[in-house]
């Protein structure tokens, strides 16, 4: 039931705003994308272990095409190319960024209870020269 409040609240409320072009509009779009992808990523992450090696690039993947989509909705709804592409362009810069922490700041560290091992923190990185 509160799922659905706030479904209808977020609705009424994105058809009384109007977005425009700013800076403030752009960080929003830029900072969605962020967190977007990373919460794809850290989903993929958990319930998803086959793909564990690509996560980074799914969370990428699904959270711009879904910016893309949505944004071609409101294109063909409203018109404003311009604006729309912008919108993308925000997003999709903040996807890479989202997607790139999480999955080699965030999900990289392994905390481990193991019985033979112990408790221990460790944290992989690698750099090829």
């Amino acid at each position: 039931m509160k799922l659905k409040r706030l479904a209808g609240y977020s609705l009424l409320v994105a058809s009384i705003l109007n977005a425009n072009d700013g800076f403030n509009s752009e960080l929003s779009h830029f900072a969605g994308g962020a967190v977007m992808a990373g919460g794809i990523t850290a989903v993929v992450d958990r319930f998803y272990p086959e793909y564990r090696s690509d996560r980074g690039m799914i969370g990428f993947g699904i959270s711009s095409a879904a910016i893309a989509a949505e944004q071609g909705i409101e294109y063909a709804l409203h018109g404003n190319g311009r604006g729309q592409l912008i919108d993308i362009a925000s997003h999709v810069a903040g996807s890479a960024l989202g997607a790139f922490v999480t999955d080699q700041y965030i999900l990289s560290p392994v905390f481990q209870n193991s019985a033979s091992e112990g408790k221990y923190l460790g944290m992989s990185l690698q750099h090829t020269f």
